[in-house]
């Protein structure tokens, strides 16, 4: 499964898109912003209301994101990074979102299945 982005694509999209393929996991999207010389820099969080023409490299004028259910999120996370972005993937755990950076080799489609174990067992125990 393929999710186009282009400069008319806005942060909402990207991730409705992606919530409607993967209901246990959403997308944060970020742009890295210096602070200042020798101090690292920081994320900032896209507005979901904004268009991505102004935060995507200009190489490219459309771009084909793979969001397949046998893609890991490194995979998934190193594509964003190729078009400018920082994408971080995140995983409900009841009631809660979890980052899944200690799970990121995992494919989208296993971290999906876990986030609806976990949170089936969270209803059924309330």
């Amino acid at each position: 499964m393929k999710m186009y982005v282009d400069s008319t694509t806005m942060v909402e999209d990207i991730k409705k898109v992606f919530s409607n393929a993967y209901p246990f996991l959403k997308i944060e999207l970020y742009i890295k912003k210096a602070v200042e010389r020798n101090v690292p820099a920081k994320k900032e969080p896209l507005p979901y209301y904004l268009h991505m023409g102004a935060y995507l490299n200009k190489q490219h004028i459309n771009y084909a994101i793979d969001i397949s259910n046998n893609i890991t999120v490194a995979e998934l996370e190193m594509q964003f990074e190729k078009i400018g972005l920082i994408a971080e993937v995140q995983r409900k755990s009841g009631n809660v979102w979890i980052e899944t950076f200690l799970t990121n080799n995992w494919t989208l489609q296993q971290q999906n299945e876990e986030g609806e174990e976990i949170s089936s067992h969270f209803n059924n125990s309330q």
